[in-house]
């Protein structure tokens, strides 16, 4: 197969429909690693709370019967986390990277042991009720392009959720009060205390609601791009959101194309697995491609490294 047969195959609107698809989980959590790097607080468990969120999302769903309670549960176990997260680094002074990774790992074990308490079995949950999809029709009487819209718009409502959220939090992180505190507790956190503002507490809410949407991202894998969860599912998402952060230059909508991209050569790979036969090139080429490129941008940007002047340093109140 030469390349004039292949370019055809790739750059087809079925690859834009799934960068969509499997950028959703990614955009959510990298947002809310912005918020927490922002306010001053690393979490480098992105991964755990995407997995938490998962496992409890589906949960959630398969005993309520409704995928909405599902992605409700993930929301609020991505929350305790975050509490707990905050608890060790705010609070305590713990080294953030350790406590990051603590949740990782106890992710890993919980997820996989919760499988075995509540279901008896290891490696996946039962079929789950998932979020809908929304099925886009209006254009097919256009001729040539109708049927190329209607599946172009033909996506999982939580895409048409989640889009929006780069926006919302840019307007609110440079035309609100609250996100003046948040840029300022990750900047200079003892001159927001002159102000009187308590950079502890603002350090508290933005990684409790960036860990929400970590939770939220992790179960959009187990509720809407899939109907349950299976062990370890998030598959290194968690890090590559990680990525996009410091891609993306710690702002909203850097982050956002950041996920896009990594979300692109997810999609890229699974498009090549398909149109290129393993007797060619092993498929592990392909799905080595989205760690490749991350490790490489990583290598790239923290050599211009640009992230809040306090992240991933206590804030004492004695230091003021």
């Amino acid at each position: 197969m030469n390349l004039q047969e292949i370019l055809p195959k790739i750059l087809d609107v079925a690859l834009l429909v799934t960068t969509l698809r499997v950028s959703i989980s990614m955009i959510l959590a990298a947002q809310g690693e912005l918020l927490s790097e922002l306010s001053g607080v690393l979490n480098i468990g992105i991964e755990g709370v995407m997995l938490f969120g998962a496992c409890f999302g589906a949960i959630g769903s398969y005993f309520s019967g409704n995928a909405w309670i599902g992605l409700l549960t993930a929301a609020v176990v991505g929350g305790i986390i975050g509490l707990v997260h905050s608890y060790a680094s705010i609070t305590l002074k713990g080294n953030q990277t350790i406590s990051g990774l603590a949740i990782f790992i106890l992710a890993v074990g919980a997820t996989g042991f919760a499988l075995q308490v509540i279901f008896g079995q290891g490696g996946n949950t039962p079929t789950v009720p998932s979020l809908p999809d929304v099925k886009v029709t209006i254009f097919a009487g256009i001729p040539a392009i109708g049927a190329t819209l209607d599946t172009l718009f033909s996506l999982p409502l939580m895409v048409y959720l989640t889009l929006p959220i780069p926006l919302l939090i840019n307007i609110f992180l440079k035309h609100t009060p609250w996100g003046a505190w948040v840029r300022a507790a990750g900047e200079n956190p003892q001159a927001l205390a002159v102000v009187g503002i308590d950079p502890i507490k603002v350090r508290y809410a933005a990684v409790i609601v960036g860990s929400i949407l970590m939770g939220m991202g992790g179960a959009y894998l187990s509720i809407s791009q899939t109907s349950l969860f299976s062990e370890n599912m998030v598959a290194g998402r968690g890090f590559i959101a990680l990525s996009a952060v410091i891609f993306g230059r710690w702002s909203p909508w850097g982050v956002f194309f950041a996920a896009i991209f990594f979300g692109f050569t997810d999609a890229l790979q699974i498009t090549l697995q398909i149109i290129i036969p393993e007797q060619s090139i092993p498929k592990e080429v392909f799905m080595a491609l989205p760690y490749v490129l991350t490790l490489i941008v990583l290598v790239i940007m923290l050599k211009k490294k640009a992230g809040p002047a306090s992240v991933a340093i206590p804030y004492d109140k004695e230091a003021r």
